[in-house]
């Protein structure tokens, strides 16, 4: 079959699109090992490509004994405000011209803490020039940090100290030989960066030449030469004209028993405890049915690792800690963890030690590392996205349903589907169209018979305040009179072969060129293709979906493109190899495609969602974990590589419900929708050749199951977007683990793969087994009460209870001491419940709870125009309040444009009450110090401020023999002063 595709003429166009096809399901149909889908044999592993390889043997031999390769030329170290600079020498070959070492030192996010060290190490005069990422376009530009001046200091001969002069006791000590580098903060260690001397930087160096000249170790090549300038795999030849160019250095996190991090991986979230032989592989693949549980690459990268460092109980300061690790290279990776409680391969990690051992290999480029000093886990990631930019804000509506299938036949298909959801009630917000709607698979272009007419089906959408999403691959078929394709190739902006040929490969259109995203021209160009007059019915209100852009080359090794191909990126001319920025073509292509819906409607919030995706990609968009299966072991490992991408900055993120490949059986819809309303992106999807599935498609009884779902989970959305701009303007995490808030609570890392956080105050527990009918659910600290039952019994916190489960929804608990904010009316749409009144849920007679509210739509609120505010309730007195401002933003200045019918509340609801109101009274302003205002209530008329109004309250003793207590129409505002008293 793959021989007829790749034969056939252009002329047979269909022919070759079904051949395509028929090449991908034929392997899909075959597989019916379902724990062995995947073909392996298809995908290097690292004994399979020599660099990684090579590497090994060097740990081996270097781990062996106590040679080592490296030491610091103490005389070279300067120091100039908050930068350190230095040189590393060859200890066996003293001719050889040193390595660049460099310390840069910045504040975090609060601009008063040290915490952010930017260490590198790079050739003085390469051979040829070692690719890096353009300034701003994955790391901010240097500009916009905020440097930490630094001294240093000479302990001892061997030593060299490095202090910083901000708070937070951040200090680097470097050891002279061996070359060592030690970061500590808080008086504490923390990393330790070649401490096993397995630093390892491959010199650019002519064809037959000796890096060691029979003087001893300069690199690994010395311990393995075999296909330094070419290799082969999967039949296909990489000729590497440039030669080796790797790079390592081993890591330890000092008293760290945990880590976390490396997206995107579909493992546990405990990367120690995985216990893998083989090292994480970082590169980007389109692989046909990831497996589960193996440390393989797949869709995307984020060379991120957080490290949980477990103190002395003796200590006078925190028990545990965090701190961060960041490896900014785009060509392909390894990262190798020996957890404490598993020794691996050449670790000298044993059961006894509580540090986790690393190494990170990378193929080429230079070695751009980033150290965060925590100390929380959140303040690891606030200092990470002080390095690579805050998120970008979502339109409101796309945190709502999402409906796709490969593929709606054509319009009438597709607006039937839309109709179907209102005759079920059932709200959504965004439908998909996948490849089939474009003309013969070139993007920008709808079919010319069964998506002739897209205004119809815009229009109809828009009709219920509802979105589409069209796919747009990075792929451009090769055909005369395609408009994309010609001014790519007229322009020179496609990707070129090692001969300087335009690069051609084969992908959903059959013959392809690929575009160089890497080139900013090229992105610029890209951009213009999503105005009106080159993408007909483009419109603010079409959003956009990138997929196949790792890339996925279906002819090429490892179904990706050759290693050494070309691009131009920032450069003049097409000399980058697609080897150093292979990780980085996918974010580019989702960058451009931003960019692209920021031309077309540049005061319109974009959406692209990518397949995809590299450090940084939170700053364009939402991600998902791609074709994944409707299995339980796939729903089960779903958890942690969300919650890992959230972890890692992308906290917009989802799986397909109820998996893309196969049928699902009627628990397993339903298990996988009451989970998917609770992931940040929730959309459902499924492949050609599965049977439909709607959300009607199961029987009534399912369909009522799922109306409640997804209604909950739009009746919650106040509460979703606050977390969400919490998000995008100070870098929470959208789902966290069981322990995020409390690293001191050391049981609660046992529960990390089956139940998380959403936001501070939500707790859930996925159901990951068929049949189930209890689980364990782990209760961090505090008392949490039922969601769906608030006159159940609470649950103390610090205990593992087994829970009963209930058909028709997931175990999820409030912890008390929180307030969450809906909006109760069932609507079609986001946009059908802007003017629906707010109702407000206080947990416990003692709680807080933060609202935010802007437009859902615009770019107002990066100048302030949202409103911000606080909430607490102290058994007696729930007050409304301006809350403290995000760091380094606007303040709120309010939403001026929104209508005070907007802003009702219409009622609050206390649960948890020690004793039963026996009345309510809102006064208006609440303050002596508070300017006079009118407030509006229900009918419209203005109520004076300083006034007060007595309320009804309803009361219901809950199991526990507490009250859950109902006051209905409270006159107050969002956005104004006023408080609500209970009266006892």
């Amino acid at each position: 079959i793959f021989a007829q595709v790749v034969v056939a003429a252009p002329a047979r166009a269909t022919v070759m699109w079904l051949s395509v096809l028929l090449l991908r399901w034929c392997l899909y149909a075959v597989s019916t090992d379902w724990a062995a889908a995947v073909d392996a044999s298809k995908y290097r592993t690292c004994e399979q490509g020599s660099f990684c390889r090579r590497y090994r043997k060097y740990v081996s031999k270097i781990s062996g004994g106590s040679e080592f390769l490296h030491a610091l030329d103490e005389k070279s170290v300067t120091v100039s405000s908050n930068v350190v600079s230095a040189k590393l020498l060859f200890v066996n070959d003293p001719t050889s011209s040193p390595l660049d070492l460099q310390l840069k030192w910045f504040k975090t996010l609060d601009r008063q803490h040290c915490g952010i060290i930017r260490f590198r190490i790079n050739e003085g005069s390469p051979l040829h020039e070692r690719f890096e990422l353009q300034e701003g376009d994955v790391v901010m530009k240097e500009a916009d940090l905020t440097p930490d001046e630094v001294k240093l200091e000479h302990p001892s001969p061997d030593e060299v100290r490095i202090l910083s002069s901000s708070a937070g006791d951040c200090s680097i000590k470097m050891r002279q030989r061996p070359f060592e580098l030690e970061f500590s903060a808080g008086g504490r260690l923390l990393q330790r960066f070649n401490s096993r001397h397995l630093l390892n930087f491959e010199r650019y160096r002519r064809k037959g030449s000796s890096e060691s000249h029979g003087r001893g170790l300069i690199d690994a090549t010395d311990v393995d030469s075999s296909d330094l300038w070419s290799e082969s795999f999967g039949g296909h030849h990489d000729s590497k004209p440039r030669g080796p160019a790797a790079v390592a250095i081993d890591v330890s996190f000092e008293s760290a028993p945990e880590i976390f991090g490396l997206a995107q991986h579909a493992s546990g979230i405990n990367l120690g405890e995985n216990g893998f032989d083989e090292p994480y592989r970082f590169y980007n693949l389109d692989v046909f049915e990831y497996a589960l549980d193996v440390p393989t690459a797949i869709y995307g990268a984020v060379p991120l690792a957080t490290a949980v460092h477990r103190w002395s109980q003796g200590s006078s300061s925190a028990a545990t800690t965090a701190s961060g690790f960041f490896f900014v290279n785009p060509s392909e990776g390894f990262v190798k963890v020996d957890g404490p409680r598993k020794p691996g391969w050449f670790s000298t990690a044993t059961p006894e030690s509580e540090s986790t051992k690393t190494w990170w290999l990378f193929e080429s480029g230079v070695m751009d590392m980033w150290l965060f000093a925590g100390p929380t886990p959140h303040a690891v990631l606030q200092q990470y996205h002080t390095v690579t930019g805050l998120p970008r804000l979502p339109p409101l509506c796309t945190l709502g349903k999402h409906q796709s299938r490969w593929n709606y036949v054509d319009i009438a298909d597709s607006v039937g589907v839309n109709k179907k959801f209102d005759q079920h009630d059932i709200p959504y917000d965004v439908l998909w169209l996948d490849i089939e709607h474009t003309d013969g698979k070139k993007y920008f272009t709808w079919h010319p018979t069964h998506f002739d007419k897209p205004d119809v089906l815009l229009d109809a959408l828009a009709k219920d305040r509802r979105k589409l999403v069209t796919i747009i691959d990075p792929h451009i078929k090769k055909e005369g009179g395609y408009a994309v394709y010609e001014k790519l190739r007229d322009n020179d902006l496609l990707t070129k072969t090692k001969n300087n040929d335009q690069f051609e490969g084969w992908c959903w259109p059959g013959t392809s060129t690929y575009a160089d995203f890497c080139n900013p021209n090229m992105r610029e160009k890209w951009a213009t293709f999503f105005l009106p007059e080159n993408y007909p019915h483009s419109r603010p209100d079409l959003y956009t979906w990138n997929d196949m852009n790792e890339p996925s080359v279906f002819n090429g090794p490892e179904v990706s493109m050759p290693r050494d191909n070309l691009h131009k990126c920032h450069k003049g001319s097409y000399e980058v190899e697609h080897r150093d920025v292979h990780n980085v073509y996918g974010f580019y292509h989702h960058m451009a495609t931003v960019q692209g819906q920021l031309k077309r409607a540049p005061d319109v919030r974009p959406f692209v969602l990518t397949r995809s995706f590299f450090a940084g990609s939170h700053r364009h968009g939402a991600v998902w974990t791609g074709d994944n299966m409707a299995r339980w072991d796939h729903l089960a490992r779903s958890v942690p590589m969300i919650v890992n991408l959230c972890l890692c900055g992308i906290s917009f993120s989802g799986a397909d419900v109820p998996g893309f490949f196969f049928d699902p059986d009627p628990e397993l819809f339903r298990r996988w929708h009451q989970l998917g309303i609770w992931y940040p992106f929730y959309r459902g999807h499924a492949h050609l050749e599965t049977k439909r599935r709607e959300p009607w498609t199961f029987g009534d009884q399912v369909t009522a199951m799922i109306r409640e779902q997804v209604t909950a989970r739009y009746q919650l959305m106040p509460t979703w977007y606050t977390i969400f701009a919490e998000w995008a303007m100070a870098a929470w995490p959208i789902l966290r683990p069981t322990w995020y808030h409390n690293i001191d609570d050391a049981e609660a890392f046992k529960y990390t793969d089956n139940q998380f956080l959403v936001g501070e105050a939500i707790l859930v527990r996925a159901i990951e087994k068929s049949s189930m009918r209890s689980a364990a659910v782990y209760f961090p600290q505090g008392e949490w009460f039922d969601y769906w039952n608030h006159l159940a019994a609470p649950h103390s916190g610090g205990t593992v209870r087994s829970v009963t489960l209930n058909d028709g929804h997931v175990p999820v608990f409030v912890r008390k001491g929180h307030i969450l904010f809906k909006k109760m009316r069932r609507r079609r749409s986001t946009g059908a419940m802007s003017a629906d009144p707010y109702s407000i849920f206080v947990f416990g007679d003692q709680a807080k709870g933060r609202l935010y509210v802007d437009d859902g739509h615009s770019h107002a609120y990066q100048k302030g125009t949202f409103l911000y505010e606080s909430f607490e309730f102290d058994g007696a007195f729930l007050r409304e309040r301006p809350a403290a401002s995000f760091p380094n933003a606007p303040g709120a200045h309010g939403a001026r444009e929104m209508e005070a019918r907007q802003l009702r509340i219409e009622r609050v609801v206390f649960v948890g009450l020690k004793r039963k109101p026996t009345g309510a009274r809102l006064v208006h302003g609440a303050s002596e110090d508070l300017p006079g205002t009118l407030v509006q209530d229900d009918s419209g008329a203005r109520v004076a401020h300083g006034a007060s109004e007595d309320l009804q309250v309803t009361s219901v003793q809950d199991e526990a023999g507490g009250w859950m207590a109902t006051v209905k129409k409270p006159m107050g505002m969002i956005g104004e002063m006023w408080q609500l008293e209970l009266v006892y």
